[in-house]
């Protein structure tokens, strides 16, 4: 099968798809995204064997807390959620964000931020509904912007970017990360960086469940350099389609004058951070990635 073929195929069935949970009411969407989900981790085993074997690897499981299968059976079932939810974005309307999305302090983070008058760096991971949390953001009423790696078909890659444009949500391509960040602090806009997947050479291997993982620095670097508030957030779900909102206070991005140093401290707080989320509710992150690899 030729790229173009399949690239449209895939275009296709996404399409269909998006149909599928638009057409729906809410609550059955994300109900038929979560069956969805669980028969792509059944059918997928190569992907539901990675994400066993990196629960197994990053719990005690001489405590007995977590079972492994069940925490990847949910992992899977939780996607199949999240995806339908973000394929309904443009349907998605301001007060229905707010109304089911409980701010609580992160609302009160945001504002401090934007008090700064400096634009702010957001670092996120692929947990609960990332996607949903620049949305909600943008609700609230400060400009926002996602840096973004496209996908490698183009026509699902436009897909995703038209709906996070239903919501105002601005997209910085990784390609041109640096600069599209630097923009956008200097129009004093968030912009948020999810940075939980493996680095390779060009991260920092630091901790993360006990275990070393190369993390992008970006985040770290540009706050050290540039000065700007530097702060971490997650979408959690809860029950009945309604999430909260966690956005933690700014980290310490004071300079020591060794900057490979500081780099490495800040970038070890945010995998600490998010870390903490994971292990409050395990199901709800992404583990069919191959997060660790040296």
């Amino acid at each position: 099968m030729s790229r173009i073929l399949r690239h449209r195929l895939e275009y296709i069935a996404l399409s269909v798809l998006k149909w599928v949970a638009n057409a729906l009411p809410e609550g059955v969407s994300r109900s038929v995204g979560a069956v969805l989900g669980g028969i792509v981790g059944y059918v997928w085993q190569s992907r539901r064997a990675i994400a066993i074997g990196n629960i197994r690897r990053a719990f005690d499981q001489s405590a007995g807390r977590v079972d492994p299968e069940a925490v990847a059976k949910e992992t899977f079932r939780h996607l199949g959620r999240t995806a339908f939810e973000i394929l309904r974005l443009g349907r998605t309307r301001r007060e229905d964000l707010l109304r089911r999305i409980d701010g609580g302090e992160a609302a009160k983070w945001l504002e401090w931020a934007n008090r700064q008058g400096q634009g702010a760096l957001l670092v996120s991971g692929h947990f609960g509904n990332w996607e949903l949390l620049g949305a909600w953001i943008r609700a609230m009423g400060y400009p926002i912007d996602f840096v973004v790696k496209p996908v490698r078909n183009p026509l699902v890659d436009r897909l995703y970017n038209d709906c996070r444009a239903a919501m105002d949500v601005g997209i910085i391509h990784t390609q041109v990360a640096t600069k599209g960040i630097i923009r956008s602090l200097q129009a004093k806009r968030f912009v948020a960086i999810l940075a939980d997947q493996y680095a390779g050479t060009e991260g920092i291997n630091v901790e993360f469940f006990g275990r070393p993982a190369s993390t992008p620095r970006g985040p770290a670097a540009l706050a050290l350099k540039f000065g700007c508030p530097l702060m971490s957030g997650v979408l959690e779900r809860l029950d009945g389609g309604r999430f909260l909102a966690h956005v933690d206070g700014p980290v310490d991005c004071s300079p020591t004058g060794d900057n490979e140093a500081d780099v490495r401290a800040i970038t070890q707080e945010l995998a600490r951070r998010l870390e903490a989320h994971i292990r409050r509710t395990p199901a709800q992150w992404l583990w069919t990635h191959r997060r660790w690899r040296d």
